[in-house]
Formats: structure tokens, sequence, C-alpha cells
């Protein structure tokens, strides 16, 4: 597997400094590409700031912040379409400006082969969490798209499987899984955490599995990965880190760590 990285950022100059040489500083082995996702009359701002700890700068021509926080697995494509397709990797690594990484991807994921995904806090979205998380529980208006997703994957493509879920917090997407995206008629339907795993299993691509510390419905004080603005305390990262087997990624962070 030739991995990569697309780091995907949209604020906080100092901070993505800071994430870049602690992401430089674990894997110097790997090219860093940016996606900058934030205002575009600060992305020369970036650029400056940024552009030497990356291996290409590519700026989303997308400009509604609502928009692309909803839709980030089109935002990728895209980037994958103008820019992505034409570097070296076969293994994309998201890693957002708001995560710390401790660790070698390499290694972490050395048993990941070529042409597999891996999501974050994969799992079968069950009765009970479609009863509760907000993108799909009856009370709310994402129902409606869910289930217009789920009507339009059995209608398209035949798929009356289990539905299925993840936290789009950490993830490595294979190459094959881009190109086979862009065949999906609609994309426009449905949201990234449930869209992305359930097109994974209708293209047959192969999911690999390891456990990153998600939290689902844990307390997110005790997890070292959340999907929310919860931040993962400075004494909860270093006791972690004086482990041996302690957890190596951390999000979210919205301070700068010392790298040296």
């Amino acid at each position: 597997m030739k991995l990569a990285v697309l780091f995907w950022f949209y604020k906080d100059a100092d901070v993505c400094e800071n994430r870049l040489r602690l992401l430089k500083k674990h894997n110097p082995d790997l090219k860093i590409f940016g996606l900058y996702g934030g205002e575009h009359a600060r992305s020369r701002l970036f650029r400056s700031r940024l552009g030497k700890y990356l291996d290409d700068f590519y700026v989303s021509p997308y400009k509604s912040e609502g928009w692309k926080w909803m839709n980030g697995d089109l935002m990728l494509l895209e980037w994958y379409t103008s820019r992505g397709r034409d570097l070296d990797w076969d293994s994309i690594a998201i890693v957002q400006w708001d995560m710390l990484v401790f660790t070698s991807l390499s290694k972490l994921f050395g048993k990941m082969k070529t042409g597999e995904i891996f999501l974050s806090g994969l799992r079968t979205l069950s009765r009970p969490i479609e009863n509760c998380w907000d993108w799909t529980r009856p009370d709310k208006s994402n129902r409606r798209n869910y289930l217009s997703y789920r009507k339009y994957v059995k209608e398209e493509y035949g798929y009356r499987g289990s539905p299925l879920c993840c936290l789009f917090i950490l993830q490595i997407l294979p190459r094959v899984f881009f190109d086979m995206y862009l065949s999906v008629k609609n994309r426009r339907v449905g949201m990234l955490e449930y869209k992305v795993p359930m097109y994974a299993r209708i293209f047959g691509i192969p999911f690999f599995r390891k456990e990153v510390g998600v939290c689902w419905f844990e307390d997110p004080k005790t997890r070292p990965l959340n999907a929310w603005p919860v931040e993962i305390g400075e004494r909860y990262v270093q006791k972690e880190l004086s482990k041996r087997d302690g957890w190596r990624i951390f999000h979210p962070c919205f301070k700068k760590w010392n790298v040296d």
C-alpha cells in the first residue's frame, strides 16, 4: 500500500502549522497533500504559512461553509477529480486540522492492503442507533434525506442489506473508491457518515477493521476520538502518551501542542 496523507483544513493557520509539524515529525516518509476548504480570500495566507510542509496545496472551489461541512465526501471527490488523481498514492489518509497524530500512520495501518477502506467507528446502523442519531432519528428533519437515500440505493443498486454508518473522523480511502464513486448518478442524496460505508459495500470494497478509540455514545472525555466539538483534554492526552500501548491519535484538539 502506497499511503499518503490529505491534510484537510479551513481555519487557524497557527494550529494548522503546528499539526503539520507534528505529522512530519512522526511521518517523515509520507507525502502530505493539502486540501484548503476555508475562505478563498485567505487561501494565499494559508499557502504562504503552510506550503513548505505540503507536497501539494489545493483550494476547494466550493464557497458555502455549511455545504462543505455537510458534504465532505463530495468535497473530497472534487479534490480527487481536479487534483488528487494525478498525485502519487494508492490510499489516502484523511487527517483533519484539529487532529493530533503522535504515531506513524504507515505502522499503525501496516496490515492494511491496497484497495481496502478504513472508516472510523464503522458499524451496522441498527434500529437503536437510527432512533437516536441526529442524521436518522424519526423526529429530526434529516430523517427525510436518510429515507430518500435508502430508497435510492435500493432502486439504483438493488441494495437490501443492513444499513451501515461511521463517524467521519479518521479515514483511509483507496483510489478505487473515488473512481467508483464517480459512477454514482445522484451523489447529493444522503449524508456522508452513512453514504460512504454503504457505497463501499455496494462497490465491493473490503473494510479494514482497527480499533482507534472512537466515541459513539460513551462519555467523550473517556475516548480519544469524538465527532462532537468536545475537546480532548491535555491531561488525557499526556496520560495516554505515557502508556506503552496508549492511544496516539486524538480529535478534536484546538490548541497548539509542543512539537519539540
